[in-house]
């Protein structure tokens, strides 16, 4: 009976174990990506288009038995809670952004910050100088590319020449600051700014002029044992996903076409 009962107990503790193996593993298969609300790019998590860059990471992911997860919450936590582990993974962010995590190396998208003013502003930008005369609405920490970034943070204490927008829909506070005549610029993503303004139906708002276009990332946080893994399969999937047409399935659900 003695030999029977260590036997069973063998046989129950081995059970056991393997459960908990099996929790593991499944846990290392889900994969957690945040941002602040971007749409198109990356909408509400509430929603059900919820950007085409989850979209696309679903999609790609999924093909290697991985479940992604998405949530927002402001950008500056995203980053940090991406590069401590809390999440693991970011989407939308540069190149710098990402500095301390693991990029993925293909593009998930395109970046052309805009500069918009109220109808009756006849404000053109051309360059960094001609922004001292403006009280200007960015969204706290969000990097824009060099020379803006530097003015930015040249500046960024002086509120007759800055307001920082937090929060996870930075966008919209601006937006409301400009309409209401607290700031005379708003910087925002061409594709974003026509998103929230018709989805808003916000009227009163003109272009005033653009930078050039930038490539934006997916990146993988560096805590995941298999970082590396996710970002090289995110980059071959990125790949395919142009080269089959799908890409393009995707992007034209969102009225948006490929930025290459």
């Amino acid at each position: 009976m003695l030999f029977l009962f260590r036997k069973f107990s063998l046989i129950a503790n081995v059970v056991v174990l393997s459960a908990f193996s099996c929790v593991a593993m499944a846990a290392d298969k889900s994969i957690v990506v945040v941002a602040d609300e971007w749409c198109p790019f990356n909408c509400s998590d509430e929603s059900l288009d919820q950007g085409f860059m989850i979209d696309m990471a679903r999609e790609i992911l999924s093909a290697e038995r991985y479940a992604v997860k998405y949530q927002t919450e402001a950008w500056t936590d995203a980053i940090n809670d991406v590069k401590a582990g809390t999440f693991d993974a970011i989407v939308g962010t540069s190149r710098d952004e990402a500095k301390g995590m693991v990029l993925v190396e293909e593009p998930l998208g395109e970046n052309k910050n805009c500069f918009y003013t109220r109808l009756d502003d006849p404000f053109v930008y051309q360059a960094t100088g001609n922004l001292r005369t403006r009280r200007l609405a960015v969204a706290a920490g969000y990097l824009y590319g060099h020379p803006l970034d530097e003015y930015i943070h040249t500046n960024r204490v002086n509120f007759n020449l800055l307001q920082l927008a937090t929060g996870e829909r930075p966008l919209l506070v601006n937006v409301k600051k400009l309409r209401a005549r607290r700031v005379d610029t708003v910087i925002e993503n061409v594709h974003v700014m026509d998103y929230s303004l018709r989805k808003c139906r916000i009227t009163g708002v003109r272009m005033a002029g653009c930078d050039a276009a930038t490539p934006i990332y997916m990146a993988i946080s560096p805590a995941r044992a298999d970082a590396a893994k996710v970002a090289s399969s995110m980059a071959q999937g990125i790949r395919k996903l142009r080269k089959s047409g799908r890409m393009r399935e995707i992007l034209a659900k969102y009225g948006l076409s490929d930025w290459k």
